[in-house]
């Protein structure tokens, strides 16, 4: 098991190492209602090194990009169809909204699959995973290593 952790906008901080941490810091990030973007990541040598950016604190939806190999890209909840619109999770404080095909997972299965995560330190496997993903700007996006 790695050591994960968890930031979140306001300066909140914590340190995940199992399924019950993750549902310890993310748990009354998500009741709190206030929908929130999450970085639950590992470090090498100071430097991210992969992990995944969640969304809690919305009603019905979620997002997870997971950050890492075999690929990243956005975790897809089977039978989960698109929702109507943007939805806004405070990203860093700034409201940033999430696009219908980001946002196809429930909380509860996101929060599964971090819980997966944190456990195996491999991309989650109990979700579909979309690689074709784009920048805000529209360009197409790299998703394996954002800090390269």
């Amino acid at each position: 098991m790695s050591r994960y952790e968890a930031t979140w906008p306001g300066g909140g901080h914590a340190v995940i190492t199992d399924a019950d941490g993750v549902d310890a810091v993310l748990g009354p990030l998500h009741a709190a209602g206030q929908p929130v973007v999450v970085d639950v990541f590992r470090y090498h040598e100071g430097r991210p090194a992969g992990g995944v950016q969640v969304g809690v604190g919305h009603p019905q939806r979620s997002f997870m990009l997971y950050f890492g190999q075999p690929g990243g890209g956005y975790a897809v909840e089977p039978d989960v169809t698109a929702w109507v619109g943007d939805i806004e999770f405070s990203y860093g404080g700034q409201p940033t909204g999430y696009h219908p095909p980001e946002t196809r997972i429930t909380t509860a299965r996101a929060l599964q699959a971090v819980r997966e995560l944190v456990v195996t330190d491999q991309r989650p496997t109990g979700v579909d995973w979309d690689e074709n993903t784009t920048d805000n700007d529209g360009t197409a996006g790299s998703i394996d290593d954002p800090w390269n």
